[in-house]
């Protein structure tokens, strides 16, 4: 992005946030800028004169700075991106980040196994998917630091207000109460950790759709007769063979095409909360769907058994709730941009818990962005690269290309589109083609290409600016 666009992206996502000071607010709008233009996980990556670092430190530790504030503002920017909209997924999931605190000085808590030590920061978030697949935005984000006296293990003695579990209803009625002023239908999509007993009651309250991945073997009723839910699919509808599109991940390098035998059936289940003695039943439909042949060396069969309202009388309904399923995948590609790709957020270097937090939301906002662009670099890769990229990074590319090229490989001077200026900038970034790397380009090694081309696109626009002067 040339400045320009990356301050109108910044202005778009934190302009409107509340901070009780306008100055505040232009700050964060300058953050965010500065963060687009040169993604890293710590402050010295990102800003490069002692001016800015100083008042990103300064802004960071301002207790002024509300991070329910910045979260609100993203919730603002992503509900206008949903206009447009019949139907919006949004997945419902949480993360950890493994922040550095070896003397454990640091007001940071607990997360993993606690016998690992390891120290950081936990939040859900609930991220809005187009129903095209196209990445939205936030809607919603709970963070929270975890108490070291708190124990798994006593979760099913605890009250609601004393687990983790309230974050993620938190997000979901939050979510819900946002699209409620908009013309968008919410569906939420969440894995097996969100199979709880107030996380499923949540979303039954909100009226929404939802689909949750099953973890329990639960009891209900089908008909007039009682069983376990295991049961009840066995003894379900056979419809057929469906196939999906399976992303690559860490259990497989390339992303392939699995065929789903699908069984169906609708069960009432029995849903209780020792605690409290609270009782209710959830009718649902359940879309139990297996990988059969074969599958890669290394990959990981599938075997889904949701858990959703949508209705499934026809296959396309049944379709639909597995593309659906599949689309929640783009929060994991969120996280591993935002964790281990360009942002590199785990590499800060701040020493207090609501610091990293105003820190850790600046960037995954930031990629966010980076994940719509390359959805949409994917899938309109015929756009002009003038639409993406300023005319001194077009410029510093295809020098860096040619200098670099293969030897049957020919650098035209025309412009090139954004797929052709994505592809460029990942082979400068390492990238050797979808056969060795297991799919198109993506956001590590992309950044890796910014990184190498930047400061020759900085150094060509200095030296225009100096023509002018002359």
């Amino acid at each position: 992005m040339s400045r320009d666009e990356a301050r109108e992206w910044a202005h778009s996502e934190f302009g409107h946030a509340r901070l009780g000071d306008a100055r505040r607010t232009a700050r964060l709008v300058q953050m965010a800028a500065g963060v687009v233009r040169r993604p890293g996980g710590k402050v010295l990556d990102v800003f490069r004169s002692s001016a800015e670092r100083q008042g990103a430190y300064d802004f960071l530790a301002n207790e002024q700075v509300a991070s329910a504030a910045m979260v609100e503002a993203l919730r603002v920017a992503t509900l206008e991106r949903v206009e447009g909209y019949r139907e919006c997924i949004v997945s419902v999931d949480g993360t950890s980040l493994k922040l550095k605190d070896w003397k454990r000085a640091k007001d940071f808590g607990s997360i993993g196994a606690r016998d690992k030590g390891a120290r950081g920061l936990k939040v859900v978030h609930a991220y809005a998917v187009g129903s095209d697949g196209t990445p939205i935005g936030f809607v919603d984000q709970q963070w929270w630091t975890r108490s070291d006296k708190t124990r798994r293990a006593d979760c099913h003695k605890r009250l609601l207000g004393d687990k983790e579990t309230r974050h993620w209803v938190n997000a979901i009625d939050n979510t819900a109460k946002a699209f409620a002023a908009t013309a968008a239908r919410p569906w939420f999509q969440l894995d097996r950790e969100g199979d709880r007993y107030n996380t499923l009651k949540a979303l039954a309250r909100t009226g929404a759709l939802f689909t949750v991945r099953s973890t329990y073997d639960r009891r209900g009723r089908a008909g007039e007769r009682e069983l376990r839910l295991r049961q009840a699919v066995s003894k379900g509808r056979i419809r057929g063979e469906h196939r999906v599109e399976v992303r690559r991940g860490s259990l497989q390098k390339h992303p392939r095409t699995a065929s789903l035998v699908v069984r169906t059936t609708t069960i009432v289940l029995h849903m209780s909360e020792a605690p409290t003695g609270e009782s209710f039943e959830l009718e649902v439909n359940v879309v139990d769907a297996c990988e059969v042949g074969p599958i890669p060396r290394g990959a990981e069969r599938i075997h889904w058994r949701l858990l959703t309202n949508h209705p499934i009388d026809s296959n396309d309904e049944v379709a639909a709730v597995l593309y659906a399923y599949t689309l929640r995948w783009r929060i994991e590609d969120l996280h591993r941009t935002w964790k281990s790709g360009a942002c590199q957020v785990e590499r800060m270097q701040l020493r207090s818990a609501s610091h990293a937090t105003r820190w850790a939301i600046l960037l995954v906002a930031n990629a966010a962005r980076i994940e719509r662009i390359k959805h949409l670099a994917r899938n309109t890769p015929e756009r002009p690269a003038s639409d993406e990229f300023t005319d001194a990074e077009i410029k510093a590319t295809r020098l860096m290309k040619r200098k670099y090229k293969k030897r049957t490989e020919t650098i035209s001077d025309a412009m090139p589109s954004v797929g052709q200026m994505v592809l460029w900038l990942a082979e400068l970034g390492g990238y050797t083609g979808p056969k060795s790397s297991g799919g198109p380009p993506g956001s590590i090694t992309i950044k890796r290409g910014l990184d190498f081309i930047l400061p020759a696109a900085a150094m060509l626009e200095l030296m225009r600016a100096e023509r002018k002067k002359r």
